[in-house]
């Protein structure tokens, strides 16, 4: 029975040293892969502030888009509306009468410029 209980405690002792033996080793970082590490974050940094910036720019490009769709369609508008005239040259407003006196305009006083 004592030579079970050495065995035992012999198997524990090389367990307990084979796990203390693993877990007291550590990697160390060589300087290139610290040097490489700092490098990727540096890169890192740019391409989010590149990407931020692009972002920026996407926003006031759709602006911009927008704006000029808006303008295009008001010019659409107009051409139709110009369009639209011309195909009913010369009788482009059916309710106007040529022969109806203008109506007349309101009498104002000519407005000076104040003094300062």
């Amino acid at each position: 029975m004592a030579l079970r209980m050495d065995r035992a405690n012999l198997l524990l002792a090389t367990a307990f040293g084979a796990a203390l033996l693993l877990t007291s080793c550590t990697c160390k970082i060589k300087e290139e892969q610290q040097a490489m590490i700092n490098q990727l974050r540096t890169s890192d940094k740019q391409l989010t502030a590149d990407i931020k910036k692009a972002e920026g720019d996407k926003t006031k490009i759709l602006a911009e888009v927008t704006s000029r769709q808006g303008e295009v369609r008001r010019c659409t508008e107009k051409k139709a509306f110009v369009q639209d005239k011309m195909n009913r040259w010369p009788n482009v407003w059916p309710d106007w009468n040529p022969n109806q006196p203008a109506p007349a305009m309101p009498m104002t006083e000519p407005q000076t410029p104040k003094k300062r």
